[in-house]
């Protein structure tokens, strides 16, 4: 990231923490997160989407990674959000 920027990586991670009051590692937990949370909310086919394509798509080498990250993140995990997305869509329907 900090090449593509022109840039060194000591004077990047300090630009992160000033202004995103994050580390690297955990900011870009945070956009790989929020991008399949939103993919999660906008597209219904992704809550039919197993874990381990879920943290593919969004970066992470393994499930348990991804896992691990959604959690300390959201304070949940993607099965029970997914879990929740899928309740809520179908009382939606029958209200």
């Amino acid at each position: 990231m900090a090449n593509s920027l022109n840039t060194n990586t000591k004077y990047l991670s300090e630009v992160i923490k000033v202004y995103r009051e994050h580390n690297f590692t955990n900011y870009i937990n945070e956009l790989r997160i929020n991008y399949i949370v939103k993919k999660l909310y906008e597209n219904p086919i992704y809550r039919e989407y197993k874990i381990t394509y879920l943290a593919e798509e969004c970066g992470y080498a393994t499930p348990r990674v991804f896992v691990n990250a959604f959690k300390k993140e959201m304070g949940f995990t993607p099965f029970y959000f997914v879990e929740q997305l899928k309740i809520s869509a179908h009382q939606s329907l029958y209200s």
